[in-house]
């Protein structure tokens, strides 16, 4: 095995716990807002989920996913891309911190990370891309890790493919440097984390607090599984 050399977690469900209504309640909630500053069109829930969609179906290459979602959210919606893109970015700072009600932080995340990188491993934060800055900054806040020193981070206005696309995961390792090989993808959702990780040639730790006879499909033979505060144990931080 490969020495690993970055640690990188998702966030939802891994460093966060959130409700199992949050994303149809965030939904509604953009629709709604969105509504209020164009009145005239139809309700946009199929709109945004729609480009949704295609951003997370969309390969990596020279298009950054918040002009991809942005011109093709204007198209589908017929709103005009000007107006389209503040109508967002103000969704995200006035509107989206009201569902803190739907998101818990998961205990000992901070020391964990903090353990981690001062043992001397880089961390990375490989949410979804399909939040931007300000909503990945308030799910942190939510968690209890705002201020965490990251080595590397993404969110959709600076790369290019998100999850579940193996080139999301590739250009990460390209942003540090680091091959993919000598990297560990924590994460709980094995479609999104585990599958596209390990095609990009990362290592893997499946994040579940259930106890288990076999393994999902997916999870590759031999990868480290359980809760998340056990990554101390794969790293030699403490006992497995």
């Amino acid at each position: 095995m490969t020495a690993i050399r970055v640690v990188a977690f998702d966030l939802d469900d891994t460093l966060l716990r959130l409700a199992p209504d949050f994303i149809p309640q965030y939904f509604r909630l953009l629709d709604h807002r969105l509504q209020e500053q164009f009145p005239n069109t139809k309700p946009l829930s199929h709109a945004i989920g729609a480009s949704s969609l295609r951003l997370m179906q969309k390969p990596r290459d020279g298009e950054r996913l918040a002009d991809f979602f942005y011109r093709d959210f204007a198209d589908s919606a017929g709103v005009p891309e000007e107006v389209v893109r503040p109508a967002f970015e103000s969704f995200y700072v006035e509107h989206f911190p009201s569902l803190q009600f739907l998101a818990r932080p998961v205990y000992g995340a901070m020391g964990l990370l903090t353990a981690i990188k001062e043992a001397g491993y880089q961390v990375a934060l490989l949410t979804s891309a399909l939040f931007p800055t300000a909503a990945i900054d308030e799910r942190l806040r939510w968690a209890g890790l705002e201020g965490f020193p990251f080595d590397w981070r993404t969110a959709f206005e600076g790369v290019h493919a998100t999850k579940p696309q193996p080139g999301y995961y590739l250009e990460a390792a390209d942003g540090l440097g680091i091959p993919p090989d000598e990297w560990l993808m924590v994460g709980n959702d094995v479609v999104e984390d585990i599958i596209p990780a390990h095609a990009a040639g990362m290592q893997v730790y499946w994040v579940h607090d259930e106890a288990l006879s076999t393994l999902p499909e997916g999870v590759p033979a031999g990868a480290p599984h359980g809760p998340v505060e056990r990554v101390l144990g794969v790293l030699g931080l403490a006992e497995a």
